[in-house]
C-alpha cells in the first residue's frame, strides 16, 4: 500500500497536518519583527539566510484564542514563489499515513472560510488504541490570491 509523509504539528489544544514533501524545514529560534497593519494574518518577518521571510499566524487564522506558548516553531514552505515561515505552536513529529487513511474535505465543511483545508486523515500515535482524526492544511490555499500578491509585492519593496 501506498503511503505519504505528514508532518503533525498543534495550534492550541489542536493537532494539524502538511504534506511533508511541501515542507523545507523548521525553525526554533528565531527573531520576529511584528509589521504593524500588515497583510492579514500575516505576523511579522524574520531574516532567515539572507532573506526576509514572512510568517504566518495559523493561530490568528484559525481564531485560537489563549496565550501563546513561549517556545514556537516555523514550518517553512515554498508557495506562489514566496518562502513562508508557518508558525505553530509544537511540532509533533513526520508520521507516515497510509493511502486509505487519507480523505477528502467533507462537503458540509467546505466554505470559502476554510479552503485552506487540504484533507482529512487518520494518524496512529504511539500508545494510543485508536488512531486520530486530523484536518491536513493546503500549503497554497492557506491565502487568497489577492492575499499572496499583496505579500508578494511588500516583499519586492522591502528587497530594493
Amino acid at each position: 500500500m501506498a503511503e505519504e509523509k505528514y508532518i503533525i504539528f498543534t495550534v492550541g489544544d489542536q493537532k494539524y497536518g502538511m504534506r511533508l514533501l511541501r515542507i523545507n524545514g523548521i525553525e526554533q529560534n528565531y527573531k520576529l519583527v511584528p509589521v504593524p497593519l500588515g497583510a492579514q494574518f500575516i505576523k511579522g518577518i524574520i531574516h532567515l539566510r539572507g532573506s526576509v521571510v514572512p510568517v504566518y499566524d495559523l493561530r490568528a487564522k484559525f481564531s485560537i484564542e489563549g496565550t501563546d506558548p513561549k517556545e514556537k516553531q516555523l514550518l517553512m514552505a515554498e508557495t506562489h514563489g514566496i518562502s513562508m515561515g508557518f508558525e505553530v505552536d509544537d511540532v509533533l513529529g513526520i508520521f507516515s499515513v497510509e493511502e486509505t487513511d487519507v480523505n477528502n474535505i467533507p462537503m458540509v465543511v467546505q466554505t470559502d472560510d476554510t479552503g485552506y483545508l487540504e484533507g482529512v486523515i487518520r494518524v496512529h500515535f504511539a500508545g494510543e488504541r485508536e488512531p486520530e482524526i486530523l484536518l491536513t492544511v493546503a500549503v497554497d490555499t492557506i491565502m487568497t490570491e489577492g492575499e499572496f500578491a499583496t505579500v508578494s509585492e511588500a516583499l519586492e519593496e522591502v528587497e530594493e
